[in-house]
């Protein structure tokens, strides 16, 4: 378990090739369907609340290892998801889940895709909601991926952003490294590469995104094209 009383959290470390390989990714995985369901269902409530009759394309920025839009996809299998992931074990990951998923005839409408994430595959306005969950900190180019987000999200479409907050308070971070226990070291090394709200503000004013918005969410930092009139903005 790493010590609470030593995080070092005043300047941002990326990560370097992080999950390069495969059984390290499984076992992450296997590790995020254990202590993480709380951390994923807050999103996917948020951004199942801007999935109406009239949405019909999600597109998501980082599939990980795509829990987060099998989730969505079982609740809303009228909807297409389209996925992204850079990162290839990520991505081969994420084939094997909804590979099981579609062996358990679960309902969905899912594509996952391998391609950088600062040219998306996709059309000037053609998303309904752009989402992206625990990604922006290993985003290469943030500033570019931002762009795309922008470019691809449909006019009075939904971009919902979440991730973690390197400068969250002291007691949040050490109530989730009571659960993830063995992840502790690898929980703390993502959380040293994300952003402070701050510097979040900072990707997206050189995004010429300045009107979009930052909110604080106990661990979390979430990123909104809308007011979310539950969390309080940073400013």
């Amino acid at each position: 378990m790493v010590n609470a009383t030593l995080f070092d959290l005043d300047h941002r470390v990326p990560q370097s090739k992080p999950f390069s390989l495969i059984d390290e990714v499984r076992s992450y995985d296997l590790g995020m369907r254990k202590s993480a369901l709380v951390a994923y269902l807050k999103p996917a409530k948020r951004i199942l609340s801007y999935c109406n009759e009239n949405t019909r394309d999600l597109f998501e920025v980082g599939t990980g290892t795509g829990l987060l839009s099998l989730y969505l996809g079982g609740k809303r299998p009228e909807h297409i998801i389209s996925s992204i992931e850079e990162n290839v074990t990520l991505l081969e990951v994420a084939e094997e889940n909804l590979s099981l998923s579609v062996w358990c005839s679960a309902p969905s409408n899912i594509e996952f895709e391998l391609c950088k994430l600062n040219k998306f595959p996709a059309a000037d306005a053609s998303a309904d909601v752009v989402y992206s969950f625990s990604s922006m900190h290993l985003w290469r180019r943030p500033v570019e991926t931002l762009k795309e987000i922008g470019r691809i999200c449909k006019p009075g479409g939904v971009v919902l952003l979440f991730d973690t907050n390197r400068l969250a308070e002291e007691g949040h971070i050490t109530f989730v490294l009571q659960f993830v226990k063995e992840g502790a070291n690898e929980f703390m090394d993502s959380l040293r590469a994300s952003y402070s709200p701050q510097e979040v503000k900072g990707l997206l004013a050189e995004a010429g995104l300045e009107h979009w918005h930052v909110y604080e969410d106990e661990l979390g930092l979430v990123v909104s094209s809308v007011v979310l009139e539950d969390l309080e903005e940073v400013k």
